[in-house]
C-alpha cells in the first residue's frame, strides 16, 4: 500500500523545508515534494534538493557497499568489502594507534553535510569523545559573524526572518536569498507589495541585486568603513532614537567618536561609493519604519570579518529599529533551539578520559602534514563533509590525505574527493534512510525527519555506525546503546520553555513540525538584551573602526581580489558533482571590462588564474557584475566531474590564515588573470 512520509532537508541552508515522501507499494520513493502545511516551505523544494531522489537515493553513483582501496591514494581504485569486515579493520586499526601513539593521533572530520542532531551530534560526538580523540574545531563558516553580532547584542538571535514581510526598508547585506533561501524571498516580496524597498548591498551584482530597488556595490571588505560611516551620518543629522539609545544601550560616546572619523567623504574614499550615495543610504535606513537589516553568513569571510558585523549590530539600535515587529537585524535562529536542547545529555562530552587535543578545521592541511605535531595525525574519520574541496590551501590538504601512514576513513553516499583517498569507504544513508531531528538557522519550526524507505545494501547511519564501533572497540558506557528514538527523547529532554510541549509524539502528529515556543509576534530585545547589563553594547561597534580598511593585496603580481560565490545547482560541494549542478557550464570567472581590456581579455575567452598559491583555468565571463579589480567565481566541482581543473576549485588559490574567530578568510585572496595561448 502505498503512504506518505514526512521529513525534513539535512543540508546547511537556512530554509530547513519540511517535506512528504511518497512512497509506493515496493517500498519505493516515487515522489519528494515540499510539505504545502509548512508555512516557509509552502509545497515547493528548491532546483538544489528537488533531484534529490535521482541525484542521491537512487543515484547510478550511490555507495551500498563498503569498500577498501586497492590503488594509490586519490585515484579511486577501490574493492567492494563485506560491511563487517570493513568495520572491524576500522575498529582495529583505530585501537592499534591509540595503543601506539595515543587517542590524540585520531582525528574526527565532520561538519554540515547534514544538519541533523542525531546523525551528526550524538552517537559521534559520544564515540570521539569516549576514545579521547583530537576535537575539531568547527570554525569556518559561521563563529565570525556571530563574534561580532553577540558582542553588541549578546546573542545571534534577532528578527525572525520571515517578519521580513512586516519591515518597510529592507538592507539584505552581503547575501543572496534568492539563490540562497529561497524560501525567504516570498516574504521580502510581499514586503514590497505592502510598500517596502529593497536595498542590497553586496560588491557582486547577484540575482537579488538585480531584483533590489537599489544596489549598492562597495568593494570586498569595506563594510565596517561603511556601516561606520552610516553611523556617522546618523549621529551627526540627528537622526537617532535618542530614548532608545539612553534605555537600551551602552557605549554610545565610543561609538560615537570611532563614527566622527567615517565621514561620507572618507568612508566614500574607503568602499569606492558616491558620498551622496551614503548620506542617502543614512537616511533612508533612519526614516524606514519598521527598517531591517538581513545578514547571513557569507560577508565574514574576511580577516576582520566578525568586526563589520559588530559594527553593523549597532545601527538598529541606533535608530531605535528594533521597537517594531519586523525591525532590527536578523542573522541566526540556530541559538533559539541550541539553547533549548539538551546538548550535553546529546554529545555527552564528559566521556572523554581527559582534555582532547583541538585543530581548526581550517587549517586541517597543517596538522596533517606538520611534522612537528606530537602526536602526529594517524588516523583521520570523516562523515557529513567534503574537506579535499572545502577547505582552503587545497594542494596541502590534499598532500596531507595523500600520506601513506594516514589511516582515512570516509562515511559517504557517493565518491567524493575525499572519499578517492580513503582505505576505507562506508556507505552512507540518506536523509529518506534514517531518523533524525533537524533545526534551523533561517526559522523557528523544529522539524522530524522519519524513515521513509529502507537503506539499500550496507548503507549505515552515522549513528548505527558509531554504535557498532564502539561495541567493537569494547566500550561498555551504556548510552552507546541508546537508539535513535533515544536520543530523540534525550535531546528534547529540556526545561526550556522554547520546548514546553514539544515531544516526537507531537512533532509527529503535527505534521511532522511544530514552532518553538516564542511569542507572536515575536520583537525581540524591547525587554532588554541577552548582555550582562541588558544594554547593546555599542562599543564593540566602537573597536571595529581599527580594522575598517580592507585587505589589500601583499604583491603587485596578484592585483585582483578573488570572490568565491554560491551556486545556484550546488550546495557548497554537494550536488556539484551531476549533471543538474554542471547544467551551466563553465567553470567561469567573471571580469569587469575594465580589466578585461587591460589583459587583453574577449567574453568568452580561456583564462589561467593564478597567485603564489597555484593556478587555475576558467572561461572568462565579462560584465560589469563585478567592480574593477575583483573577480568572482562559482565554488564546489569535484575531480570526478568532466572540467577543464581537473576538480581544483578556488580553494587551490584560497589561503588558511584565520579571522577573529577562527574561521576562514577566504574573500581576502589576491590573484593575477591572463589570457590563455
Amino acid at each position: 500500500m502505498s503512504r506518505t512520509v514526512t521529513g525534513a532537508c539535512p543540508h546547511d541552508c537556512p530554509d530547513r523545508c519540511s517535506w512528504l515522501v511518497r512512497v509506493d507499494d515496493s517500498g519505493r520513493a516515487v515522489a519528494l515534494q515540499g510539505n504545502p502545511a509548512h508555512p516557509l516551505t509552502a509545497g515547493r523544494l528548491c532546483g538544489k534538493v528537488a533531484g534529490y531522489l535521482e541525484d542521491r537515493v537512487y543515484s547510478s553513483q550511490r555507495l551500498t557497499r563498503a569498500l577498501r582501496r586497492t590503488g594509490d591514494k586519490g585515484d579511486g581504485r577501490f574493492a567492494e568489502i563485506d560491511l563487517d569486515e570493513a568495520l572491524e579493520e576500522v575498529a582495529a586499526r583505530l585501537a592499534g594507534i591509540v595503543l601506539d601513539v595515543g587517542p590524540a593521533a585520531v582525528v574526527p572530520f565532520s561538519y554540515e553535510g547534514t544538519q541533523g542532531l542525531l546523525q551528526s551530534k550524538s552517537m559521534s560526538e559520544r564515540f570521539f569523545a569516549r576514545l579521547g580523540a583530537t576535537e575539531l574545531v568547527k570554525a569556518i563558516c559561521g563563529p565570525t559573524g556571530g563574534l561580532g553580532v553577540a558582542a553588541v547584542n549578546g546573542t545571534t538571535t534577532g528578527v525572525l526572518p520571515e517578519d521580513a514581510e512586516h519591515a518597510r526598508l529592507i538592507i539584505v547585506w552581503g547575501a543572496n536569498p534568492v539563490v540562497t533561501t529561497q524560501h525567504l524571498w516570498p516574504a521580502i516580496l510581499r514586503a514590497r507589495q505592502a510598500g517596502a524597498r529593497l536595498i542590497v548591498i553586496d560588491p557582486v551584482a547577484t540575482r537579488t541585486a538585480r531584483a533590489a530597488d537599489w544596489h549598492i556595490a562597495p568593494r570586498p571588505g569595506t563594510d565596517t568603513a561603511l556601516a561606520l560611516g552610516l553611523a556617522h551620518v546618523i549621529f551627526e543629522h540627528e537622526l537617532t532614537d535618542e530614548r532608545w539609545i539612553a534605555t537600551h544601550t551602552s557605549g554610545v560616546a565610543e561609538l560615537r567618536a570611532a563614527a566622527a572619523e567615517f565621514t561620507p567623504a572618507r568612508t566614500a574614499e574607503i568602499t569606492g561609493l558616491r558620498t551622496e550615495d551614503i548620506v542617502r543610504l543614512a537616511h533612508e535606513y533612519a526614516i524606514g519604519s519598521p527598517s531591517l537589516i538581513r545578514l547571513l553568513v557569507g560577508m565574514e569571510h574576511h580577516t576582520h570579518g566578525a568586526a563589520a558585523y559588530a559594527a553593523i549590530a549597532c545601527l538598529p539600535s541606533l535608530t531605535g529599529a528594533w521597537r517594531k515587529h519586523g525591525g532590527g537585524l536578523a542573522y541566526h535562529t540556530s541559538p533559539h533551539f541550541m539553547d533549548a536542547f539538551n546538548m550535553a545529555g546529546l554529545k555527552m562530552p564528559h566521556l572523554a578520559p581527559g582534555p582532547r587535543r583541538r585543530i581548526n578545521m581550517v587549517q586541517l592541511g597543517r596538522a596533517l602534514t606538520d611534522p612537528e605535531l606530537d602526536p602526529p595525525v594517524r588516523a583521520l574519520f570523516v562523515h557529513g563533509s567534503n574537506p579535499a574541496v572545502i577547505l582552503p590551501r587545497q594542494r596541502l590538504v590534499r598532500a596531507g590525505l595523500r600520506r601513506d601512514d594516514l589511516f582515512t576513513v570516509v562515511h559517504e553516499h557517493v565518491l567524493t574527493d575525499t572519499a578517492r583517498y580513503a582505505d576505507i569507504v562506508l556507505p552512507a544513508t540518506s536523509q529518506l534512510e534514517h531518523l533524525d531531528l533537524m533545526k534551523s538557522w533561517g526559522h523557528v519550526d523544529l522539524t522530524l525527519n522519519l524513515p521513509a524507505v529502507a537503506p539499500p545494501g550496507d548503507a549505515i547511519s552515522v549513528t548505527d555506525l558509531f554504535r557498532d564501533l564502539a561495541r567493537r572497540m569494547g566500550f561498555a558506557n551504556p548510552c552507546f546503546r541508546d537508539t535513535d528514538e533515544d536520543l530523540l527523547a534525550t535531546a528534547l529532554d529540556s526545561p526550556h520553555p522554547h520546548l514546553t510541549g514539544i515531544t516526537a509524539a507531537s512533532l509527529a502528529e503535527h505534521g511532522g513540525w511544530q514552532r518553538l515556543n516564542l511569542p507572536q509576534p515575536y520583537v525581540p530585545f524591547v525587554d532588554g538584551f541577552p548582555t550582562s547589563d541588558r544594554r547593546a553594547h555599542l562599543d564593540a561597534g566602537a573597536r571595529a573602526a581599527s580594522t575598517a580598511l580592507p585587505a589589500q593585496p601583499t604583491d603587485a603580481r596578484w592585483p585582483l581580489q578573488l570572490l568565491s560565490v554560491k551556486g545556484l545547482r550546488s550546495m557548497n560541494s554537494t550536488y556539484a558533482d551531476t549533471e543538474r549542478g554542471r547544467r551551466d557550464g563553465g567553470p567561469w570567472l567573471d571580469l569587469h571590462p575594465d580589466d578585461a581590456d587591460e589583459r587583453g581579455i574577449a567574453d568568452g575567452d580561456p583564462v589561467h588564474v593564478h597567485n603564489q598559491q597555484d593556478s587555475l583555468s576558467f572561461y572568462a565571463r565579462v560584465s560589469t557584475c563585478v567592480l574593477p579589480g575583483v573577480v568572482a567565481a562559482v565554488f564546489g566541482a569535484w575531480t570526478v566531474s568532466p572540467g577543464r581543473n581537473d576538480g581544483a576549485t578556488v580553494n587551490l588559490l584560497t589561503d588558511d590564515s584565520l579571522t577573529e574567530a577562527g574561521g576562514s578568510s577566504y574573500h581576502d585572496t589576491f590573484v593575477q588573470v591572463t589570457r590563455q595561448v
